[in-house]
């Protein structure tokens, strides 16, 4: 991930931290930003202006109420009714002045929910979506006349916002349409590790073994069939379907399984002869026993089954979710239990890993967009901007110094609110109590002060690491945040639905073996009779259409 203010990484010494925490304490008077500084600057320092105080949520029109679209997702209902009731937010009213009617869909129904809204025509002032994944694209949404372009706006009246954006040009292109609107306050990640998930291996199986971690698909091989043989693990990998999707195995064979850049060029990883060559270990593996039976159709509750019960040796995991559950829960039976995560595989031990699942810095989730109904674009711009400075962005990711973060030698430090909940709370189920940093939202996220106390564990800290330590490889393959014309967003959908479908069903059989791969050839010029050529190309125009925004 790029460098900012706000985030500066882990590795910083305290006495720039200090200088953060001294400058989210000066109050709204001052102006910092949350995240845009060059190198040269100190987190403590205000990218926003220089020394020149910089207007914020502050000067924005007291006393008024704005309406709020924004799911509350499963994890925030555990705790809260609506985010009206978080810290977070009522802080935020009490320095801004500002009040939020917040109208959440039911969880479980958000898209029929956010379709519904769009079709009635009657829209809040603020609307929080991923607007890339709207039918059509961004451009569509700003011509259905959902959200107005906010060029103009965030010059005018998003200071530290704009300051950001200047300096990282990278991001405004992310956040703006092929023709240069701007359509979102986003969500932008800082932090250092940008890969939350992983393979993990049961270290304690490995030391009892003799082992190493494995690297290469050779070394792969080999530890899943000791852990067949000599531990009698039933699945010795186990998977989902849709951990497959991820780019896990296949980028030993210099394929992904999505769209992909190859110098310059896109590519469909599925067509490609190296994914030929992933379908093959696969179906190995599925024939030796070695890939768990069940991964075309296992859930989260069967996978962590055969974790727990100690059926399975290696595993997809997210680092917060995944290992932050299994590793006490299993510990408290076998205290040599123990989790590691290892670098995604490579086909040979000089190589490095080129296909990762990362997060873009620019979210999608999370960002908001103004709509049209909204009669205070002004004051509401304003109170998007207080979130990109640096108190605002302490508020939300930490919270109230003394209630639930203290400052540590220039560290904001959870307090026992959060870590040790005395209601019984989980830290992130606190978390979504008391701040918004638990899930994507406005303003800067993954902060790795943030991180570092989320992942209570060693092993997860060094998940972590291991897991993001290629993470710069991936920005080579991956496609930028494109976006189609509405044209050709309908064409893609279109093509692209029968294509998976056939794609999916296809990878089923060839794993299983009801399909040889001798029919791999066949299958592929299947897929272009499909016309995955003419998705191809759509892809590449968008892809020159982005760089030359």
């Amino acid at each position: 991930m790029k460098d900012t203010g706000i985030g500066k990484k882990a590795g910083r010494t305290r006495f720039m931290l200090a200088s953060l925490l001294i400058m989210s304490m000066v109050g709204l008077t001052a102006c910092g930003t949350g995240g845009g500084a060059k190198e040269s600057q100190s987190p403590g320092s205000s990218p926003s202006a220089s020394n020149a105080a910089q207007p914020s949520a502050g000067d924005a029109k007291k006393n008024i109420t704005l309406s709020y679209w924004s799911e509350l997702g499963a994890s925030p209902s555990r705790t809260l009714q609506t985010y009206n009731d978080a810290l977070f937010y009522q802080e935020l009213e009490k320095r801004t002045g500002v009040h939020i009617n917040f109208e959440h869909p039911a969880v479980g129904s958000e898209k029929e929910q956010f379709n519904l809204l769009i079709a009635s025509g009657k829209y809040p002032d603020m609307i929080e979506y991923n607007f890339t994944a709207y039918p059509g694209g961004p451009e569509k949404a700003l011509a259905d006349n959902v959200i107005i372009e906010l060029n103009e706006i965030i010059d005018k009246h998003a200071p530290n916002l704009k300051k950001y954006l200047d300096e990282h040009p990278e991001m405004k292109k992310q956040i703006s349409t092929d023709a240069g609107k701007m359509y979102v306050f986003p969500s932008i990640g800082i932090g250092n590790h940008g890969v939350s998930g992983g393979l993990v291996v049961r270290e304690d199986w490995l030391k009892e073994l003799g082992i190493s971690e494995p690297q290469t698909v050779e070394d792969w091989t080999n530890m899943l069939r000791a852990f067949k043989e000599k531990k009698s693990a039933a699945a010795p990998l186990t998977l989902s379907l849709s951990n497959l999707n991820l780019q896990q195995f296949n980028g030993a064979f210099g394929v992904s399984t999505e769209f992909y850049l190859d110098n310059g060029a896109v590519k469909y990883g599925p067509i490609e002869a190296g994914y030929k060559q992933y379908l093959q270990l696969l179906s190995e593996w599925y024939a030796e026993g070695l890939l768990d039976p069940d991964f075309s159709t296992q859930d989260s509750a069967a996978l962590d089954a055969k974790v727990v019960n100690g059926k399975t040796g290696a595993f997809f995991a997210y680092i917060g979710s995944g290992m932050g559950k299994y590793l006490p829960a299993l510990q408290e039976k076998d205290p040599s239990y123990n989790l590691i995560g290892v670098q995604f595989p490579v086909l040979n031990a000089a190589d490095e890993p080129h296909f990762i699942s990362t997060s873009y810095e620019f979210r999608g989730q999370g960002s908001v967009g103004i709509t049209t109904a909204n009669k205070n674009i002004e004051e509401t711009a304003k109170w998007l901007d207080y979130y990109y400075t640096d108190e605002g962005h302490i508020l939300k990711s930490f919270g109230v110094e003394g209630v639930t973060f203290n400052d540590v030698n220039g560290y904001p430090q959870y307090s026992d609110l959060i870590l040790k909940n005395p209601d019984g709370l989980s830290v992130s189920d606190a978390m979504n109590k008391y701040l918004r940093v638990a899930t994507p939202a406005i303003g800067f996220v993954g902060d790795d002060r943030y991180s570092e106390q989320y992942y209570g564990y060693e092993q997860q800290k060094d998940a972590s690491i291991t897991f993001s330590k290629y993470q710069q490889n991936a920005y080579q393959t991956r496609l930028p945040l494109i976006s189609h014309t509405p044209e050709e967003a309908n064409e893609l959908a279109t093509i692209m639905a029968e294509i998976n479908t056939y794609r999916e069903e296809m990878f089923l059989k060839f794993i299983m073996g009801t399909e040889s791969l001798d029919k791999f050839d066949a299958y592929v010029e299947q897929l272009k009779k499909m016309k995955i050529d003419r998705a191809i190309e759509m892809k590449q125009a968008a892809v020159e259409r982005y760089e030359k925004r």
